[in-house]
């Protein structure tokens, strides 16, 4: 006889597999089955398309679906019959336990009555264990079935958690201490358990005398608390080792084929169960990792939107703060660095009330600013401090008094990470995220998470630094391309307005629009000017200012309108020879106050002409002329008007009538129409009426710089 066929033999009986629905799906196979059937069947595929599986098997099983009936099969000749048992459930066959019995002549031998119990037993197992989730519920179930079915005193499920390390998943009826010390085990040769998990095979102990001479290190222990018998089964599905059951019993106990055999399915079972609870934590912790993932990113990305948001530095962060808590922390409070010291900036909490009993207890107890581990301490090192739980020392060494360190106490704080706002080399101050009533715990993933968040708020906050201090240099450098204010003149009522393109957008420059009033040298006679420079930019500012000082310095010569044009083109194209591309246009006037009016004597190069207003018509006063700085010579467009007093002249440039909206172009019509009911205003209300209107017209952000130059003949309104 083949050693495998006796050792199959030997064994009987014993349960085979377990199979599911009609398509016979393979539930549970034991070991000993793979090597009687001659197959390797696959978990969770059909039994059916097992290579070389017995033909006869599967009409039995069909039967077994259709009559629910068992059905017989005969393997290995007369020596060993295959009953194919029903598995029932709310009346209806489910499955089937495939069980291997010796037998004469194709006869079973074993009690049938036996057989029917430990295969109900094992049927009621196989629906406990399907229906539970978690490797602890399966060992509870193994363990309780076990025990009830082998009548143990003690029984304990181990799981793998590291190569070569077990740990309990649930253990009865040992004593207290020994559950406790064997509750993690490192696998070592020369141990049961470790023996039969490492080997593959089960370690049969029938009494203490096979412990001493097997085990004679660990009989003592085996043998303790008055056990005799121990079997220990590893827990294996194919080349998978998910760890290992044992089963004490406080008496000799002679462990039969079938006993054996039966256990072996136990074992299969749990393993098995233990497989899919594995794959299924697996999968679920995946899961929770990527929506975690999922939420954090998300949580970053809404952070750097605020951070980027058209508010101030202390507006942003305070809502920063307010993000944090609303998902990740119960407490934010955001320091900064800046003129030798940090200050806090930012605090948030869900409940308004809390927020004001920290605002009462730091005004009554004010920070020190050198107290050791806090924000102001990562502000200045720049190095990140986590408390995965807050140790009370802190709290006493940050208290003045008995009365503060109570006060500090209630606020409940349970753990805290404290991260520096470093960006490019640079420390700006600190984020502080700290739990309090939730009870979480800040962990090392939550610290890196935090350090995450930090760096995002810190180059948003170096970028809106650099912003407004670009800001600032771009203002004072427009607004000394601007007169600091319009000169007193005597007969006449002027104002100017100037506009910025894009004043919400993130990007920082100097416009190329100019409007100048200057005195000329002969008595009440005024130079007024409205000049457009292409491009922006430091470029079109230094032109800009050419333009600017350049016009008043021919004013001062007492040239006319045209000639101030001319000596302008002059400069420029010495000037912006080297860049064909820099050229502007401008519209320059004289006016000479009269008792009776104004006589305007202007000049107009490339640039839209100027308006006037008499009576409530507008007309276009002249044509465009020749672009500034490109030939080196020049046509002036000149006109000569005759103002009286209630009349306008209105100067601009083209980014009033180029105004873009949902309507399409503001127009020079549009321009007309405002300007025609302004009868009687005075020329700051006719500015802002025009400026009003061209802002309420555009779709979003102006597109272009707008300069507005209004005069009034008659005393300043």
């Amino acid at each position: 006889m083949p050693t495998e066929v006796a050792d199959v033999l030997r064994a009987l009986p014993f349960p085979l597999a377990m199979t599911s629905g009609v398509e016979h799906v393979l539930d549970l196979i034991t070991p000993a089955a793979r090597r009687m059937l001659g197959v390797t069947p696959v978990l969770g595929r059909p039994l059916r398309e097992s290579a070389g599986l017995d033909p006869a098997l599967l009409p039995a099983l069909d039967r077994v679906h259709g009559t629910g009936e068992p059905a017989r099969s005969r393997v290995l000749g007369d020596r060993v019959v295959v009953t194919c048992v029903p598995v029932r459930a709310d009346g209806a066959v489910v499955g089937v336990v495939l069980h291997a019995e010796p037998a004469v002549d194709g006869v079973p031998t074993v009690d049938a009555e036996q057989a029917r119990a430990w295969n109900v037993a094992l049927q009621h197992l196989a629906e406990q264990l399907s229906g539970a989730a978690t490797p602890s519920a399966i060992g509870a179930i193994a363990v309780t079935a076990a025990v009830e079915l082998l009548q143990a005193d003690g029984a304990g499920v181990y799981a793998t958690v590291a190569p070569g390390v077990l740990e309990v998943l649930h253990a009865a009826g040992w004593p207290a201490g020994t559950a406790e010390r064997y509750r993690r085990l490192t696998l070592v040769r020369g141990r049961p358990l470790s023996d039969a998990v490492l080997d593959g095979e089960a370690v049969w102990l029938e009494n203490a005398e096979q412990w001493h001479v097997r085990y004679p290190e660990m009989a003592p222990v085996g043998t303790s608390q008055g056990f005799h018998a121990s079997a220990c089964l590893p827990l294996r599905v194919e080349d998978r080792d998910l760890g290992g059951i044992v089963f004490s019993f406080s008496r000799p106990r002679t462990f039969t084929p079938h006993e054996r055999g039966h256990l072996l399915a136990v074992a299969a079972l749990c393993a098995q169960a233990l497989d899919r609870a594995r794959l299924l934590v697996a999968e679920r912790a995946a899961r929770a990792e990527a929506e975690r993932q999922l939420s954090r990113m998300t949580f970053l990305a809404q952070a750097a939107r605020l951070m980027e948001a058209p508010h101030s530095v202390e507006e942003r962060l305070q809502r920063l703060a307010d993000l944090a808590v609303s998902g990740v922390a119960d407490w934010c409070a955001v320091h900064l660095v800046g003129a030798g010291r940090v200050d806090r900036v930012a605090v948030a909490h869900s409940d308004p009330a809390k927020l004001a009993f920290v605002a009462r207890l730091e005004e009554r107890y004010p920070p020190d600013p050198d107290a050791p581990g806090g924000a102001i301490t990562v502000s200045r090192t720049g190095v990140p401090i986590h408390y995965p739980l807050v140790p009370d020392e802190l709290l006493v060494a940050a208290a003045k008094d008995e009365e503060h360190l109570a006060l500090i106490r209630s606020l409940g704080m349970r753990s805290a990470v404290v991260v520096p706002l470093l960006v490019r080399g640079t420390n700006l101050g600190a984020l502080t995220l700290v739990q309090a009533e939730s009870g979480e715990l800040f962990t090392e993933d939550d610290l890196a998470y935090a350090q995450q968040l930090a760096s995002t708020a810190a180059v948003a906050l170096d970028n809106a630094r650099l912003y407004e201090r670009q800001q600032r240099t771009a203002s004072t450098l427009q607004s000394a391309l601007l007169p600091a204010a319009l000169p007193d003149t005597p007969g006449l009522d002027v104002a100017a307005r100037y506009l910025a393109q894009s004043a919400d957008r993130r990007e920082v420059y100097v416009g190329g629009d100019l409007y100048d009033v200057v005195a000329a040298p002969v008595a009440g006679r005024w130079a007024v000017t409205v000049a457009d420079v292409c491009g922006k930019g430091a470029e079109a500012a230094a032109l800009t200012a050419m333009i600017r000082h350049t016009v008043r310095a021919e004013v001062g010569h007492g040239l006319s309108a045209a000639d101030v044009l001319h000596r302008l083109n002059d400069a420029m194209v010495r000037d912006t020879a080297a860049d064909p591309g820099r050229f502007a246009t401008a519209v320059h006037a004289h006016l000479n106050v009269g008792p009776d009016g104004v006589v305007v004597r202007l000049a107009c190069a490339g640039h839209v002409p100027a308006l006037t207003v008499r009576a409530g018509r507008v007309e276009a006063v002249g044509d465009a002329g020749t672009l500034l700085g490109i030939y080196p010579d020049i046509a002036p467009a000149e006109a000569v008007v005759h103002l009286r007093p209630g009349d306008l002249l209105v100067l601009y440039t083209d980014g009033v009538t180029e105004a873009r909206g949902m309507q399409g172009w503001y127009g020079s019509e549009r321009l007309h129409a405002v300007l025609a009911g302004q009868g009687g205003r005075g020329a700051d209300e006719v500015a802002d009426a025009v400026v009003t209107d061209v802002t309420a017209f555009q779709d979003g952000p102006a597109r272009d710089d707008v300069a507005l130059l209004v005069v009034r003949v008659g005393a300043r309104r």
